[in-house]
């Protein structure tokens, strides 16, 4: 079998035991499971790999800067493995209202299995894309709303620090200076000013479904993701190789 190349794009392998990796191909990110960080890897085992983080992704000419959380599509493959493994057993009986080590592993599994995978630009904003992930995987859906307004406020005034914006300029002047600048698309900063409202609903106490709110802030941080950010806009994976697209003409 070919070895894997450090960083490169792996995915599960058909038919074979969890966890036996191949090299990744597609245009999308819907069975990446990891980045191999062993130097010639063989392919069909598993080894030393990273789900989620700042990482280097292989490209034809070297390698690629980039961020990544493929969690979700593992917790996919945990879910498929419950699945067929049946229940197990019964649980030990425990008092009313509380779950097992199981049970709260498989809803965690269940939530980010609702989540996409990502493999977008590396920036200051990911470390905080990554709480407000982690606390809807969590079950802490009012502090998921509230990390997808702060990522967005970042984002934003990252991008607009070139053009003279400081702390002391609100998010609408922020805003403006990225739409005078053409920095942002329209559709990015309609997503910024519907997250900027819902935030302040909870932040002033006006919040009344934190789970479906929690849920409909990911997606639209997704789409912001989708708009700017998402490496995938640019590249296919190739045998587990970053491809630039070639433009459309």
């Amino acid at each position: 079998m070919p070895a894997l190349k450090k960083y490169s794009i792996v995915a599960q392998a058909s038919d074979a035991t969890p966890y036996t990796v191949s090299a990744y191909s597609g245009s999308d990110l819907s069975a990446a499971l990891a980045i191999s960080q062993a130097e010639n890897m063989p392919e069909g085992s598993y080894g030393w790999m990273q789900l989620c983080g700042d990482v280097r992704v292989r490209t034809p000419g070297g390698t690629q800067t980039a961020y990544v959380d493929f969690r979700p599509n593992d917790a996919r493959l945990q879910l498929s493995s419950e699945s067929s493994e049946g229940s197990g057993g019964q649980s030990a009986k425990l008092p009313p209202g509380v779950l097992d080590d199981k049970t709260l592993a498989h809803g965690r599994h269940l939530r980010l299995s609702q989540l996409p995978p990502l493999l977008i630009e590396a920036g200051p904003y990911c470390s905080l894309l990554r709480e407000a992930r982690d606390v809807f995987v969590d079950g802490h859906f009012y502090a998921c709303v509230a990390m997808c307004g702060i990522s967005f406020e970042r984002f934003q005034r990252d991008k607009a620090k070139p053009y003279g914006a400081t702390r002391k300029h609100k998010m609408w002047e922020v805003r403006k200076l990225l739409q005078s600048n053409n920095v942002l698309n329209a559709k990015t900063v309609a997503l910024c000013e519907r997250m900027a409202d819902l935030r302040n609903d909870y932040a002033h106490g006006h919040g009344h479904s934190p789970k479906k709110d929690a849920l409909r802030a990911l997606t639209w941080m997704h789409r912001f993701i989708r708009n700017e950010t998402d490496l995938m806009r640019h590249y296919k994976i190739v045998e587990g190789i970053l491809h630039r697209r070639r433009p459309k003409h």
